[in-house]
């Protein structure tokens, strides 16, 4: 399992955590760090093959348990492994949280800017919406047409 978890705890600043199947977690974490530099409250959990369900749900727990009340999991793919950690963590401590599942950069981005002024519930809510509308298509052909009309004059 590859992590990235970060020692000191702001108990004022909502948590991040990012988990994945194989690199995809600690990967954007390291792709956040190029854009924002270091970050509090920063965790990701990567799933590789091989690796203990049960041993991951508790290194991911240990880390639940030190981040304020409001922060978000944000998942790579609704219904695999790390999502049913997850939603088997809440069964069996009972405590809500707040899960995005189809975590993209632009969801990342987004709830490193938001999170300052929301967490919870509206946080979790800030990051589908942004990670949604952060897929987009470029109109290449588009492009290229306003750069032939631009050569041709």
């Amino acid at each position: 399992m590859k992590t990235y978890i970060q020692e000191t705890v702001n108990p004022d600043l909502p948590g991040i955590i990012l988990l994945s199947h194989g690199p995809l977690a600690v990967s954007l974490v390291d792709t956040a760090k190029m854009v924002f530099g270091e970050s509090e409250n920063l965790a990701a959990f990567s799933f590789e093959e091989g690796d203990d369900a049960d041993q991951y749900r508790m290194k991911v727990a240990e880390t639940l348990k030190r981040f304020p009340v409001g922060s978000v999991v944000m998942l790579d793919l609704f219904g695999g492994t790390p999502c049913n950690q997850m939603m088997r963590y809440i069964q069996e401590t009972g405590k809500p949280l707040e899960i995005v599942a189809g975590m993209n950069l632009p969801m990342l981005v987004s709830t490193f800017l938001a999170r300052e002024g929301m967490s919870g519930k509206m946080l979790s809510l800030d990051a589908a919406s942004n990670g949604k509308e952060g897929v987009l298509r470029v109109d290449v052909e588009g492009f290229l047409s306003a750069d032939d009309d631009d050569d041709i004059e």
